[in-house]
């Protein structure tokens, strides 16, 4: 399917403005999840088949896009909302065998029991976010050119569990305690403490739209689990789904790392939009070019030395791809080119430079990663949850984006079938 450029700008808040139901009639209408549902009756078999694996799916998609925190919230919005039930399959005439309606919505063991057989499905359901992030890539102009990353802690309301005390199966087992440290510009730094499991997640950063994701405990480093689902994207036997594709990764001080800045430009061409840590002494405000009139700061300002204490700020000229170098001039006088290669210091020197105004206007993408994480606590009520387990954590994030990518693909055809419509 060609891009139409006309969609090109994709905003998910006119998703957000949809009614509960319009969207549950959008994801319905464009979820493609058969082989899953297939597999999953093929497992039932001959087993009680009172609430079948089609309408258990749809309930369980219903109960995220509905923003319920537990099941036993969902369960009271289906016993009193009729429209509902009807769109998910839940249909009256299908009890008629009952003595009463009280069976009209699943026990909550049967929900129980649903989400632990999927549980054992993740693979399918990974296989269907893919599909979706493909059609983004095909469909929507621009899609994962430049992307945001963030670790995203999910925190778990269960008690902490401890292996040398007595307590019940409501401790989470799954969960570590986790240290985000933030650094400041006067060199103070500020901690944080959490307690559950952490997402890494990379995202466009041009429609907010997921591409990938894992879920770890909270004390999984963000840089080591950067570097895995980097290798994953780029193993990945999906064309559309690899790295050629990404221009530029921003993130947070949390991933400032030199080595890693290397290793995406010279392994993957891809230019390192990532804040940076300041962690000079006070003492050591500059820092000279090897061979060359040049100093710089940790900010990545480039200076030229005039004489003893007079610095000079130079002027920014652009990256020699060449010779993987940036280039600068002096702004008062001549027009010598200098040079400083990134190697010097590759934390520091980016192949777009730090003190560009493009860098600045990159790094100011990596909001919708954040926006990303709003919508997670705030429309899918992660931040308010009873999601015990780690694998349970994880499918229900799986769902979340799968519902997020259904109801935008359905959003964007929408508007490709207007436009057609229009020119016929």
């Amino acid at each position: 399917m060609n891009n139409i450029s006309q969609i090109s700008i994709f905003d998910y808040t006119e998703i957000e403005n949809l009614g509960d139901l319009e969207r549950l009639k959008l994801f319905f209408e464009n979820i493609e999840d058969k082989e899953l549902c297939q597999t999953l009756e093929k497992e039932r078999k001959n087993g009680r088949n009172d609430y079948p694996v089609r309408v258990m799916l749809n309930l369980i998609y219903a109960m995220k896009i509905f923003g319920h925190r537990s099941v036993e919230s969902f369960r009271r919005e289906l016993a009193r909302n009729s429209q509902l039930r009807i769109v998910c399959g839940l249909s009256e005439g299908r009890y008629k065998y009952f003595k009463d309606r009280k069976h009209l919505v699943p026990p909550a063991r049967v929900f129980t029991g649903f989400l632990n057989r999927l549980k054992t499905h993740i693979d399918e359901i990974k296989k269907i976010q893919e599909h979706l992030v493909k059609f983004m890539y095909d469909n929507l102009e621009g899609f994962g050119d430049d992307c945001a990353v963030d670790g995203k802690y999910l925190d778990t309301y269960g008690n902490q569990f401890y292996k040398n005390k007595k307590q019940d199966n409501r401790g989470e087992h799954d969960a570590t305690p986790s240290c985000k440290t933030y650094y400041m510009k006067n060199g103070s730094k500020k901690n944080e403490w959490h307690y559950g499991f952490r997402a890494h997640i990379i995202c466009d950063a041009k429609y907010g739209l997921p591409i990938k994701h894992k879920v770890t405990p909270a004390n999984n480093s963000e840089q080591v689990e950067l570097d895995n689902i980097l290798d994953e994207l780029d193993k990945s036997e999906n064309e559309k789904y690899k790295l050629e594709r990404m221009n530029n990764l921003m993130g947070d001080a949390g991933y400032d790392n030199g080595d890693r800045n290397k290793r995406l430009k010279e392994k993957y061409d891809i230019n390192a939009i990532i804040d940076i840590r300041h962690v000079w002494s006070k003492e050591e405000e500059y820092r000279e070019v090897e061979n060359q009139p040049l100093a710089y700061n940790e900010d990545g300002e480039v200076f030229y030395i005039v004489d003893l204490n007079k610095y000079e700020k130079m002027k920014y000229l652009g990256y020699d791809k060449e010779n993987n170098s940036l280039r600068y001039t002096r702004a008062t006088k001549g027009k010598k080119v200098y040079r400083i290669p990134l190697e010097t210091d590759y934390r520091i020197f980016t192949p777009i430079a730090r003190d560009s105004k493009k860098f600045k206007a990159k790094y100011k993408m990596r909001t919708e990663v954040e926006r990303l994480n709003g919508r997670i606590d705030r429309d899918y009520m992660f931040n308010d949850h009873f999601i015990r387990g780690l694998k349970k954590m994880d499918l229900m994030l799986h769902l979340t984006f799968v519902v997020m990518l259904t109801m935008a693909k359905g959003h964007i055809k929408n508007k490709q079938k207007n436009i057609r419509s229009l020119v016929a």
